[in-house]
């Protein structure tokens, strides 16, 4: 499973959601800090090993990396 390819495409999904709503602060993938392509890779990565985990599980991992 490449975490990273999943992750860019999410990444890029939720950019487009935010342009939908008028939000273009979003930066593309290849221009995102480096930050934000570990915090996505690592929430990929967090659902391939917790497939039951829900949307709580899912914040609670990404506030524990904050």
């Amino acid at each position: 499973m490449d975490h990273e390819a999943i992750a860019r495409l999410a990444h890029e999904a939720n950019r487009s959601y935010c342009q939908a709503l008028g939000d273009f602060t979003q930066p593309p993938w290849a221009d995102a800090p480096q930050w934000q392509r570990d915090s996505a890779i690592a929430g990929v990565k967090f659902h391939a090993a917790n497939p039951d985990a829900g949307p709580q599980a899912s914040h609670e991992s990404w506030m524990a990396q904050k």
